[in-house]
């Protein structure tokens, strides 16, 4: 399961639960999509089961059609 480590890799004692995200920077793609710009951001959460390890390399399933590699970060 996911843990949180600090840039030198050291282990730190942060638990996970969710994550919960704003997605306020997707303007663009939503008029591209012919649909309205909401007014406030839109909030939704990625389980903790969505986290991985950034030093683990990203299984994507051999079956998949169409894989968008994409990432934002905040802290």
């Amino acid at each position: 399961m996911y843990q949180h480590h600090n840039w030198q890799g050291a282990l730190l004692d942060y638990p996970v639960s969710k994550v919960v995200c704003v997605g306020s920077n997707y303007a663009k793609h939503i008029k591209e999509m012919g649909s309205a710009v909401p007014e406030e951001p839109v909030l939704f959460i990625k389980p903790e089961t969505a986290l991985c390890d950034l030093r683990q390399p990203l299984a994507i399933p051999s079956d998949s059609v169409q894989f968008i590699m994409k990432s934002n970060w905040r802290c």
